[in-house]
């Protein structure tokens, strides 16, 4: 059985004016460094928001997490959970990428209809909601 890893999962909001080339840039360099540094995960961006899973050794995270959170295309940074895991839940990527709108967020979610950032919030600290689960059904489309 492999070691546990350490599982990070956000919410931030994209800063205002972001462009589909920074969201490529992110992910250009997202996927090039974390492959090197051990860190998989997945990245869902709906209409302003970033959720993302970041999974790896526990130290390899939390830079990459504080790296993110001083990054200025973020604002609002909360974490939806941070816990040890098993196995990985996104090993295939060194991240995984899908874009949807509200309206797919809250059906991702189990909501009909759009959802908005405190909403989505709210939903996925839910103890029992299962926020890697909820990012796991956007994998099936990731890039």
């Amino acid at each position: 059985m492999a070691d546990p890893v350490r599982q990070l999962l956000y919410i931030s909001d994209a800063r205002f004016g972001l462009k589909d080339r920074d969201i490529e840039s992110i992910l250009a360099s997202s996927r090039r460094n974390n492959g090197a540094g051990g860190i998989t995960g997945m990245l869902l961006y709906s209409t302003g928001v970033f959720i993302q899973a970041l999974e790896g050794e526990h130290n390899a995270v939390e830079t990459l997490y504080n790296r993110i959170a001083d990054d200025p295309r973020h604002a609002n940074i909360a974490i939806i959970s941070d816990q040890m895991v098993a196995e990985r839940s996104f090993g295939d990527w060194a991240m995984g990428f899908v874009e949807a709108s509200a309206e797919e967020l809250g059906v991702g979610i189990g909501i009909n209809g759009a959802l908005d950032r405190d909403q989505v919030l709210a939903l996925l600290s839910g103890a029992d909601t299962g926020t890697a689960a909820v990012l796991r059904r956007f994998a099936r489309n990731a890039t």
